[in-house]
């Protein structure tokens, strides 16, 4: 009994520590002393480095630009314009990365939404291209193998559209709302199955509800379903995949004759649905939700007015149980939009716009871990022996590998070693030290089709990107 408590009392300490912690001390991203900062948006590379981009309206200059940083913990790269046509107007970006390492961004320009990469190969940025016309708001997620896919709304006639890029080329631009009904508000996620998630608000005259449908890169767009008929009507709706490849929606709900509303998610698990509240009635705009490398929920939404807010709150589910919603520091000066986005890692990145006493709007950033690029082992080696000699035959599998030099070893804690059978999820083997590179594990059966990987830890506890054995 006296064992029991104390590996019970462990347990608690170990789960205080995680479903304890809070976001860090934001940073001031933008640094613009005269300009304005806006609609600041943040995706996590493959290998845990930021990358984040914004809207820069300027004060003493005709015409916005869209800017873009990145960041691995240590040093800022950037700012670099991705717009290249002087004095004029852009707004609203939105960012996503590829595990291929591509970064692409959309952004909103005199009625047309533009659409830009950057190759990992040439290390180049592509020059602005017009994907949509009378676009706004527009959106950007793409799948493990590069392909980009976008959807954006009219406000000239209220319909939602997507259009893809597959295979370097794009496709023609497809209408995802249904004729005679009003849409707008769009939003659009990639899981690590391939499936494209993508979700708008629909209505006839009644109140609006979070349509949804999912497609990969060898398929059509499915047929349209409405997500749920729980509450009175739907504004602001994010979405994101999960681990388990399961998409969550994050949304306000609003009060019947009321500009007020609730916060809410919605699990897209194609039975039920069901749905959550995460904060009660109140005055808030955009919900923006990222799903954790565990599953959890991690929600941000502006309080107030949605052009003049007066803060950014933040609430996790981290433990199984709604956490305390917390206000971020230097958010209460008219933020709009946030962006969030967690890693594979485990660590979750927000960011925001505001401006503090006395200053112009800027870009602010908060990462519930520091930020820290690992980069996986090298010289991986997979040596397959059976020994035929036992009723049930066993095979050995023999792992070797290198740390790899890239990484500032102070900062790695050791390695994690993962299963995956016949495509299914990855599944932990076994954690080993820094100073361990090698292992050896004994398979029983001949029926199953084993794939092995292994990551790098932080000494943070959270995890860089997988490295396969036996791929070169």
């Amino acid at each position: 009994m006296k064992r029991f408590f104390s590996l019970l009392f462990f347990i608690i300490l170990l789960c205080g520590v995680h479903f304890g912690q809070t976001m860090s001390t934001p940073i001031n991203v933008s640094n613009s002393p005269t300009d304005s900062s806006e609609w600041g948006q943040v995706a996590f590379g493959s290998d845990g480095k930021i990358h984040i981009v914004w809207e820069e309206d300027y004060k003493y200059a005709p015409g916005s630009d869209i800017f873009y940083m990145s960041y691995d913990g240590q040093d800022w790269n950037g700012p670099v314009n991705l717009k290249k046509s002087k004095h004029l107007e852009a707004n609203r970006p939105d960012i996503c990365t590829s595990k291929t390492g591509g970064v692409f961004v959309v952004w909103s320009q005199e009625n047309w939404f533009y659409f830009v990469e950057y190759n990992p190969q040439t290390k180049k940025w592509s020059s602005p291209f017009k994907v949509g016309r009378e676009a706004h708001a527009a959106r950007v997620a793409a799948d493990d193998d590069g392909n980009a896919y976008t959807i954006w709304y009219t406000r000239r006639d209220n319909k939602s559209y997507s259009r893809s890029k597959i295979n370097n080329r794009w496709e023609d631009q497809v209408r995802l709302s249904a004729s005679g009904r009003r849409s707008e508000h769009v939003a659009i996620a990639a899981g690590d199955d391939g499936r494209i998630w993508a979700i708008w608000l629909e209505k006839v005259q009644g109140p609006y509800r979070v349509y949804y449908n999912t497609r990969k890169k060898n398929t059509q767009w499915s047929t349209r379903k409405v997500m749920t008929t729980r509450g009175h009507s739907a504004f602001h709706p994010d979405i994101d995949v999960g681990p388990d490849n399961v998409p969550v929606v994050a949304f306000i709900n609003e009060t019947a004759g009321s500009p007020t509303g609730e916060v809410w998610v919605c699990t897209i698990n194609e039975a039920n649905n069901p749905t959550q509240k995460v904060a009660g009635d109140s005055l808030q705009h955009h919900a923006k939700i990222a799903v954790d490398s565990e599953g959890y929920l991690h929600v941000a939404w502006q309080i107030g007015p949605g052009s003049s807010g007066r803060g950014v709150r933040y609430r996790n589910n981290v433990g199984g149980e709604w956490n305390q919603t917390r206000v971020m520091p230097y958010s209460r000066g008219d933020p709009k939009k946030p962006g969030i986005a967690a890693d594979e890692g485990g660590n979750v990145v927000l960011c925001w716009s505001s401006s503090v006493t006395g200053s112009n709007k800027e870009i602010w950033m908060s990462s519930l871990y520091p930020i820290l690029v690992l980069h996986p082992p090298i010289n991986l080696n997979m040596n397959i022996s059976i020994n035929s000699l036992k009723e049930t035959p066993q095979i050995i599998y023999d792992l070797s590998w290198e740390p790899n030099p890239e990484n500032e070893q102070s900062r790695v804690k050791g390695y994690n070693l993962y299963k995956k059978e016949n495509g299914g999820p990855w599944e932990l083997l076994l954690s080993l030290n820094k100073n361990t590179f090698s292992a050896s594990f004994t398979f029983t059966g001949s029926e199953q089709r084993i794939t092995l990987g292994i990551r790098p830890v932080s000494t943070h506890d959270t995890e860089g990107p997988i490295a396969i054995f036996g791929i070169d």
